[in-house]
């Protein structure tokens, strides 16, 4: 299965994480905001500067740095056979 990081996905591309590898600090908080490995995905919208990116996920919006989606890796798919 392919992986790729979450900053890399363009806009309304549905991926699923497959794992966070950032400091303890900002992993806990973005695994507070629900993003949590098999956890889908979507980026909606990006700032009109291109960073932060908005993401749905769990019904949420949240929004995201460049800097801390390059740490996020994501499959294209669910399956992780």
């Amino acid at each position: 299965m392919e992986k790729t990081t979450l900053d890399k996905i363009p806009l309304n591309c549905e991926v699923y994480i497959d794992s966070v590898e950032c400091g303890n600090g900002i992993k806990n908080r973005i695994f507070d905001m629900g993003i949590t490995e098999g956890e889908k995905i979507v980026p909606i919208m990006k700032s009109p500067f291109g960073d932060p990116t908005a993401y749905l996920s769990k019904g949420t919006v949240i929004a995201l740095r460049e800097s801390d989606c390059s740490k996020i890796t994501v499959r294209l798919n669910r399956d992780y056979a």
